[in-house]
């Protein structure tokens, strides 16, 4: 009955660590898996350094994106962060104008 005693705080503490360290980061591979499959040519993604694109080709661990128009870079297919959508965007993002700030008298 003691040595059970001694071995309790152990087994909580491997209990606990199963609960919030491997079994949410399982869950989280499992995710990120599932994501991976889901894309496609046309998709549009963001990947793990933030650029955009439109997967353009798919290989077996590789794909080809579209970054702007005529501008193409191959990546491995694990870099994918976001799927953006299933379907190609043909249209360009609106550009924002950026006007340099003003200061009290109005100048820039």
């Amino acid at each position: 009955m003691n040595d059970i005693a001694a071995l309790l705080p152990i087994i909580l503490l491997v209990a606990i660590f199963y609960l919030f360290i491997i079994r949410p980061q399982g869950k989280r591979r499992r995710e990120f898996v599932d994501m991976q499959q889901k894309v496609t040519v046309g998709s549009r993604v963001m990947i793990t350094s933030g650029v955009f694109g439109t997967v353009k080709a798919l290989g077996d661990e590789t794909m080809t994106l579209e970054i702007a128009p005529g501008v193409d870079i191959e990546v491995h297919r694990n870099v994918v962060a976001k799927i953006l959508d299933g379907a190609a965007d043909t249209t360009t993002p609106d550009v924002v104008e950026q006007r340099p700030a003003e200061d009290e008298d109005g100048k820039a």
